[in-house]
This record gives C-alpha cells, structure tokens and sequence, in this order.
C-alpha cells in the first residue's frame, strides 16, 4: 500500500473500533470487488448535454477553410504607399463647406488646431495612406490590414456577417467585406467624426467608405475607395491609393509615446515641430 494512504486508513480504522490488520483486509477486498452500477459513484455531468464551442460559428474553421486560403491572391510582404500629386477635392454640402469656413477662421485666430496630436491614430482613411508600411494576413472569415503607423490593425470580416446595429464609433471604423475574383471589396462604416476624410477635409459620423483592393502587377497594389457621408459630401469623392511590395522587408515596432516631441503650452494647445523649421506649429 502506497504511505500517503497508511494514515487516513488508520484513522478510519480506530474510528470505526477495528483493528489495523481487519481494516487491511476490508481496504483489500474493496479494491479487488469489480465496480458495479448499484456502487460506482454518480457521474454529476452525465446527464449534461455537452457544452457548446466558445464563440461564434464563424470562429470555428475546418481543414478546408484553411485550404482555401491558398486560392487567394499572394498579397505577401510589406507594402509602402506611392505618394503622388493630390486628386480633385471633395465636394462639400453647403452646410458642412460653412463648418469647414467657420473652423478655418478660427484656427486663423488661433484656436487650436483639429490635427492629430498626443500620439491619437489618423484613423481611416488617412492611416492607409502614412509614410509607413502596411501588411496584408489572410485567414478563415477574416482579412487583417496591419499598419506599422501607430501599430494600428484593421479587421475585415469576410464571413458573412453584416454591420452591427449597436456600431460603436471607432478610428478606423467596422468593416466586412468579400473577395470578387482577386479583388478584395470592403464596406466600412462607424467612423469617429473627429478623424479627417484627407489631410485637409473632415467628414461626419455618416461616411461610408467602399474599397476594391486588387493587384495590378506583381508587385503593385491598389486600393480604389469611394466615400460617401449625406451630411458632408454633395456627392461621392474617388481617391485610389497605390502600394509597392518589398518582400524582404518587415514592420518595426512603432510606439508614439516614447517620442512624442509635441510641445504642449500653457492653454493646453499642441504645437509642432517640423525638421525643416523648427518653430513651425
């Protein structure tokens, strides 16, 4: 008999006014008598359906799924974002053209400025168009956009699912998608209306973005959007956004916080300091 169970048997045996060697005996016996359905304990759980998988069904994903991956286009490497000379503006809802106006002339004045400042991401539709790399993963029900700015990653679900109807705002907003062929179609909505639709233009909290993503050769990109927003845009504004592949680069790890150089003045306004000009803001 194993030690551990020389003490808990002496124990009983005292208890129940036996002696060591009956309850030997009895111990023996107990454990050579095959178990029966009249003595064996209860199984609490076997009556119990079992427990459904975590998550949605969309979560869980076969061989196949997996396979299926390998039909995609090779969207592989790092891609870098060809600057280029700037297309037609968008054109603005009289009422929303006057916010922009009335902003405008504030700042002239010297109200603070709506750029980003303290390290906050550009959101969509700026983040994809930084001085910094994106990278494309694929895997089942999902397309991932990771950007080395800001270390920001967009999800594009492609299982199926629809826009919530609770969407919380966000910086680079909710989006599904689906592939037509090589083309990758996105719809995103959800966009915090303090993010700018460019460098230069806001937008409201209705804009709702449209991407085809696809390959024009090997190793060119391009990502067509269409944007419409009913109480900022007259009418829908194009912007296509090229990105050249370097296979034998990687992202490097981009943390804001510790770099952040913006001076912040007495008023709370952030300034900003250009390389070229320092006392720029």
């Amino acid at each position: 008999m194993k030690s551990h169970l020389l003490l808990p048997l002496a124990l009983a045996a005292s208890v129940a006014g036996v002696s060591g060697s009956q309850a030997m005996s009895l111990f023996h016996k107990a454990k050579a008598a095959p178990a029966s359905a009249a003595n064996a304990p209860a199984d609490p759980y076997a009556s119990q359906a079992p427990e459904p998988p975590i998550g949605p069904a969309s979560a869980r994903h076969s061989v196949q799924d997996y396979a299926r991956l390998g039909k995609l286009p090779d969207w592989g490497g790092i891609w870098v974002y060809n600057f280029g000379p700037p297309g037609p503006p968008p054109v603005l809802t009289p009422a929303f053209q006057a916010k922009v106006d009335a902003a405008a002339a504030a700042q002239a004045r010297g109200a603070d400025s709506p750029r980003p400042s303290n390290c906050l991401p550009p959101g969509m539709p700026v983040i994809m168009s930084q001085p910094y790399n994106v990278e494309f993963t694929f895997s089942p029900g999902k397309v991932t956009v990771i950007q080395e700015a800001y270390m920001q990653v967009r999800k594009v679900f492609t299982d199926g699912r629809t826009h919530p109807d609770d969407l919380e705002l966000s910086f680079n907003g909710h989006s599904i998608g689906h592939w037509e062929g090589d083309t990758l179609v996105v719809d995103s909505t959800g966009f915090k209306p303090t993010t700018m639709l460019n460098r230069t233009t806001g937008h409201s909290d209705k804009l709702h973005i449209v991407e085809r993503i696809h390959l024009t050769d090997p190793n060119t990109l391009v990502d067509e959007m269409t944007f419409d927003d009913a109480d900022a845009l007259a009418q829908p504004w194009h912007e296509t956004m090229t990105y050249t592949r370097h296979r034998e680069w990687d992202q490097i790890e981009f943390i804001c916080e510790e770099n952040n150089r913006n001076p912040v003045d007495d008023s709370g306004k952030t300034h900003f300091i250009l390389r070229d000009n320092p006392n720029a803001q």
